[in-house]
């Protein structure tokens, strides 16, 4: 996709979708390829995954750390 149609499905500016491509495409996880006067971007499916495995090692303790914390405040509201 090109900035300004991300822009249109996520009502912002074109700026702003910008600077983040900007961010993604250096850290590699969106491929720029220019057609003409468009630049069109596209998700690197592989980084992605690479990112969801690093994710993957934390996700079990903040899953854990949330249900702590709903317990906690459960306790709260119900002494309120």
């Amino acid at each position: 996709m090109t900035p300004n149609a991300m822009a249109d499905n996520f009502h912002t500016t074109r700026q702003s979708v910008s600077k983040h491509l900007r961010i993604l495409a250096e850290c590699e996880l969106v491929k720029q390829e220019q057609k003409g006067r468009e630049i069109y971007y596209s998700l690197q499916v592989e980084k992605m995954k690479e990112v969801d495995q690093w994710i993957t090692q934390f996700r079990k303790i903040w899953e854990t750390r949330f249900n702590q914390l709903d317990k906690v405040l459960s306790t709260i509201k119900k002494k309120r």
